[in-house]
């Protein structure tokens, strides 16, 4: 929510009402009372009901309730709150009012955030997109990059497992512009310092803003090409302390599991599989009496029908989520303070037998503390400390990925009926299975192969000291800020030799008798059969640490003049470095850059922006390719100011608005100074001479250097419209988009192999991407109740323009143009 001018100016006189003027309370009259609250039925604390057309006034307590006296029923009420649309209500015959106030980010005067500051909604040229914390902490996801689904247009997230703890979600910011999942990942800005999303607490997030077009991105320069996600937390206002407790706990359910066939179809399956490939030998078949013992299920232990899903997960697993954070100030300090936890549990079953947990689990630790200082009156300080504590385990496969889940899907469901006297059975006897069939089943590589601890901790600090300098000229201010970040982890891993099974034989087998098992003498006695012994698991510890700085220098003016020309700019630099000594321990990576914005407004009416980054990176050769300068322009037209407008009532606001710019992307790097030639040591030696046991080191030359390499560049245009009909009731928001992006890094494809060596990735990539996007929504009230149905949907199609494609065999092999 969003200071409004008007609103504090209102408030303010209303509480300077109550504090100088007694006779407030002692007006005689109808004595009204009533209830303020927001649209989730939650008080609104301090906000001011005034007698309209007068000072008379009282603010509503804690509980949201007042009381008021008004001359007669025709008196009107005023109410006024903070980051609310003004609500009138006329008296009459009421003595008892609800007053349902509507959060005021969907009107004309709210503010959102965009690149390096705010702005107020109605004058954006850009195409940009925000939520705030009531949306974030709707949805009972564990990740907040879920959230994200389906919320806001223009915007596309896949979630490509649900394991605890990594379960985020990748963002596609309209569609993928480049060739490759790894180059279309937008920037992400937590307070303005570029820190992951996935781990903060939707709680601590006041809101969270989505920046699409080169209008909105082109002052991140080199970074922006994919769009950018700005993330703002929650600060204190001054007041009272107020406190908040959440707690949500809930079960996580499957979507669906593969269903295996059954073993008496996969046994006849497998013996036509079989005679097709023309084989005779009788023992690579099923058995008659096998198949038959597969459809009665006469013995479910020795001729079992496993449904792994079924034997090894879980039907539901849970979820919690807890958090408390606390609130106020003075008109010194201002906190926000939060402290979360969350849990989640896995799907796999605990193996009776096993003495430890290789289940999934993470619990996370969330902590932030926001505070404001106001140094002097014209100074002032933010400090922000937030980190995290986690804890992920997982099955340790013998650090082969997830191998155990693809036996299971792999496995039979002949090859074991489960467990037998608490223990696993790895197979069934193997003369219950056909010679040269692989015995898969899902107990491989999970049972007793251990399991991995995984810790980490991180410390996020950042500062900003804002100095405004009116005395020089109104509307001027500089500010310097400073960020320090650093994580450790630890893994702790306890592996088994997962060797420790158990079989099944039925005693005539074990005892090589020879007797046919429809022989009457045939003893079915079940025998089981341990291998091994209960591993004793080894220990193994590896730590990471990693840590990054950022630095900002900037000056902001922001005047109005003559009350209908609105000016401001902005004049920023910034760098930061980033530190991996387990990766890269000799150099980090580092960006510089500066950043120009200008912005110019006619009443509200006519609206400019220009802006250009300009950025730097050390990957890139010194001299043209090292810095880049990545300007845009957009303009706006609120229609609904023109004076032929206003005479239509229903419309509330109508703009018009158009960008065009161009943004840079540079994570197609992965390979660190490709303009270098690479020089690496081989495993061979040179010997000289006789008798040499030691050789000399043998250097060959690597992939060579590509002076030229430089960032991916996109060439994007946007068209928008936006309004408001019907008192802000009904709202659309629609564009249509179109990109241009060049120099994407590939390796060539159509050179001869008979080179000697690998070649370096060069700028050849073309790849265009054009859309729409738009969102429609309805908001109303009908007495108390509060309702807003809002859809939005978008089509982005990307095309393949060139890749430096071989000529393919087959048509539907090509991959240019689609």
């Amino acid at each position: 929510m969003k200071h409004k001018v008007v609103q504090f100016a209102r408030l303010a006189a209303v509480l300077c009402l109550l504090l100088w003027n007694p006779s407030v309370q002692a007006q005689k009259g109808i004595t009204v009372k009533g209830t303020v609250v927001d649209a989730d039925g939650l008080p609104v604390i301090g906000a001011g009901v005034t007698l309209k057309g007068t000072t008379t006034g009282v603010a509503a307590d804690t509980d949201g309730s007042f009381s008021i006296s008004v001359p007669s029923e025709t008196a009107v009420l005023e109410i006024v709150a903070l980051g609310y649309t003004t609500a009138e209500i006329q008296v009459g015959k009421q003595r008892n009012i609800t007053v349902v106030l509507q959060d005021d980010s969907q009107t004309i005067e709210a503010t959102v955030v965009v690149a390096y500051g705010t702005q107020k909604k109605a004058t954006v040229t850009g195409a940009l997109t925000s939520i705030d914390n009531k949306a974030l902490i709707k949805a009972p996801v564990a990740d907040v990059t879920n959230v994200l689904a389906g919320q806001m247009p223009g915007v596309a997230t896949v979630q490509e497992t649900g394991q605890p703890g990594e379960d985020y979600a990748k963002i596609y910011i309209r569609g993928a512009g480049s060739l490759s999942d790894s180059n279309a990942a937008p920037l992400i800005l937590v307070d303005g310092v570029e820190r992951p999303l996935n781990t903060v607490d939707p709680n601590e997030i006041e809101s969270l803003s989505i920046l699409k077009d080169a209008a909105s991105t082109a002052v991140f320069g080199v970074r922006g090409a994919n769009g950018v996600i700005i993330v703002t937390t929650k600060r204190g206002d001054a007041g009272k302390p107020k406190i908040s407790v959440s707690s949500i706990t809930g079960v996580q359910v499957p979507m669906s599991y593969i269903t295996q066939c059954s073993s008496y179809d996969f046994a006849r399956y497998y013996n036509v599989y079989q005679w097709n490939d023309g084989k005779t030998d009788p023992g690579l078949y099923f058995t008659p009496e096998a198949i038959e013992a597969y459809r009665t299920g006469s013995d479910p232990i020795m001729f079992p029908n496993t449904q792994w899903h079924e034997l090894m997960f879980r039907k539901a697993f849970v979820q919690t989520k807890n958090n408390i954070n606390i609130s106020g100030g003075s008109d010194k300090v201002r906190y926000f303070v939060s402290m979360g936890y969350m849990f989640q549990n896995g799907l796999l079953k605990q193996i009776p037998d096993v003495t430890y947990d290789n289940n999934y689990s993470y619990n996370r630790y969330n902590y932030r503390a926001n505070l404001d200082f106001k140094l002097t009156e014209t100074t002032d300080m933010k400090f922000n400390i937030s980190g995290v504590i986690g804890n992920t385990r997982e099955p340790l496969d013998s650090d082969r990925g997830n191998i155990w889940m693809l036996t299971m899907l792999w496995a039979h469901p002949t090859a074991s009926p489960g467990i037998v006297n608490g223990m696993p059975v790895t197979v069934v006897s193997y003369d219950a299975l056909p010679d040269g069939l692989t015995k898969w089943n899902g107990w491989e590589y999970y049972y007793w192969s251990g399991y991995r601890n995984k810790y980490k901790t991180t410390l996020d600090m950042d500062m900003t000291i804002t100095q405004r300098l009116d005395f020089l000229t109104q509307g001027l201010s500089v500010s310097l800020k400073g960020s320090y970040d650093t994580d450790m982890a630890i893994t702790k891993k306890r592996q088994g030799s997962g060797g420790y099974h158990q079989t099944i034989e039925y005693q005539s087998w074990a005892d090589n008798s020879g007797l046919s098992m429809t022989d009457p003498a045939f003893d079915r006695t079940y025998l089981p059969v341990i291998s091994g012994s209960e591993p004793t698991l080894s220990y193994s510890e590896s730590t990471d640490d990693d840590k990054s700085w950022y630095i900002e220098a900037r000056v902001d003016y922001n005047r109005k003049f003559a009350g209908k020309h609105q000016v401001t700019g902005l004049l920023l630099y910034n760098q930061s470095r980033d530190y991996y000594p387990s990766k890269y321990s000799w150099l980090p990576y580092g960006y510089v850059g500066w950043v120009a914005r200008a912005t110019y407004g006619y009443k509200d009416k006519y609206l400019v922006d220009v802006s250009a980054g300009y950025n730097g990176s050390e990957n890139f050769a010194p001299g043209k390719t090292r810095y880049g300068l990545f300007p845009s322009a957009s303009i706006g037209w609120v229609i609904s100011e023109e004076n032929f407008m206003k005479k239509v009532p229903w419309v509330d606001f109508l703009k018009l608005r158009a960008s065009i710019g161009k943004v840079g992307n540079d994570q197609g790097n992965s390979v660190r100074f490709m303009y270098m030639d690479g020089v690496w040591n081989e495993a061979g030696s040179y010997y000289f001479g006789t008798g040499k046991s030691d050789g000399v080191p043998r250097y060959e030359l690597g992939t060579p250097g590509n002076p030229g390499v430089t960032w991916e560049t996109a060439l994007k245009s946007n068209i928008g419209l936006d309004f408001d009909l019907f008192n802000y009731r009904l709202h659309f928001s629609g564009d249509i988009f179109q990109e241009h992006r060049t120099g994407i890094l590939i390796s060539p494809k159509s050179l001869p192999s008979i080179i000697a060596t690998s070649l370096p990735n060069m700028n050849l990539g073309i790849v265009d991407n054009k859309g729409f996007e738009m969102e429609l929504g309805w908001k109303d009230h009908v007495g108390n109740f509060t309702y807003d149905i809002s859809a939005n949907v978008t089509y982005a199609r990307n095309k393949i323009v060139f890749e430096d494609e071989v000529e393919p065999e087959f048509e539907y092999q090509r991959e240019t143009g689609g």
